[in-house]
């Protein structure tokens, strides 16, 4: 007899999102609609869903319809901007750019080979499985006082450890503006939106590089401010590499929040960096503060 395996808390909601999306492959989609049948925030959702497969929502439905994109190439004689239409593209230039960019051939060169190239299968919960072999750091449960922030932000969509680092060196260099510092140390806030940060096209949260202060009256020009309230956070240290920052959030977030017995708040969580990080090196320890009900 087959043993049953026990599909973790983590795992089920994006299989659930899967499936959805996999019905409507061909349809119009956006995170929106999945995160709303599975009963999630589009914040959290975004962080769940890439904790899990190592990608954005939207990377996995592109390179899905992609992938069966190819199929239909090889099976039958359909135009291509028919298929183009049916991936969601609106040219046959676009669809041919995005298909090249994956495949490394050009929806052409695909037909005259007559052979599928590496495809984007379906994620299976037997994928999934693999992060029961992740972390398992547990976090401190802390009530931490208001920070009230000045700092530089921007919208970004998922991975973006590279632009998020090049934010920081851009703040660097103007951090010495600043004016009522009250702290010795750095804050990363990340949040849905900010009022004063218009979000991209494409992009899922806003992220600001900045500085704890005793007042928010005065704040430099191409900066802005953001106070995070006094509440309760489970508060994380990443150890290490600043590079590997993004393997412990994701651990966060896809295994570690969905197992707890807590909500995630609808509050903006933050890292702190102070005399533990060395920006030379840009190795040390990394406090991570999810805020929680």
């Amino acid at each position: 007899m087959k043993e049953t395996v026990k599909v973790p808390d983590n795992i089920l909601p994006v299989a659930k999102a899967i499936n959805f999306i996999e019905e409507r492959l061909e349809q119009p989609l956006d995170v929106k609609q999945v995160s709303g049948h599975i009963g999630f925030s589009e914040y959290y959702f975004h962080r769940m869903f890439q904790s899990v497969l190592g990608e954005s929502v939207a990377e996995y439905v592109r390179k899905r319809r992609l992938s069966e994109a190819a199929r239909k190439m090889l099976a039958r004689d359909e135009k291509l901007i028919e298929i183009a239409l049916s991936c969601g593209y609106d040219s046959q230039e676009a669809f041919t750019r995005a298909f090249k960019s994956m495949f490394g051939m050009t929806p052409g060169r695909l037909r005259k080979l007559g052979m599928m190239p590496l495809e984007k299968k379906p994620a299976t919960i037997d994928m999934m499985l693999h992060l029961e072999e992740g972390l398992t750091m547990q976090p401190e449960i802390v009530e931490h006082d208001e920070e009230l922030v000045i700092g530089m932000g921007s919208s970004f969509a998922e991975n973006p450890f590279w632009q998020i680092n090049k934010l920081w060196d851009k703040f660097s260099k103007r951090e010495n503006e600043i004016p009522n510092l009250s702290g010795n140390y750095a804050l990363g806030v990340c949040m849905p939106k900010h009022q004063d940060i218009p979000v991209k096209e494409g992009d899922t949260f806003v992220y600001i590089a900045g500085r704890p202060v005793s007042t928010l009256d005065e704040v430099p020009e191409g900066m802005v401010a953001v106070k995070i309230p006094r509440r309760k956070y489970a508060k994380f240290t990443h150890k290490g590499a600043l590079t590997n920052l993004p393997h412990t959030v994701n651990y966060i977030w896809g295994t570690w929040l969905p197992k707890s017995e807590y909500k995630h708040s609808n509050s903006p969580d933050f890292e702190l960096y102070d005399e533990r990080f060395d920006v030379k090196s840009l190795s040390g320890e990394i406090d991570i503060f999810v805020p929680i009900d």
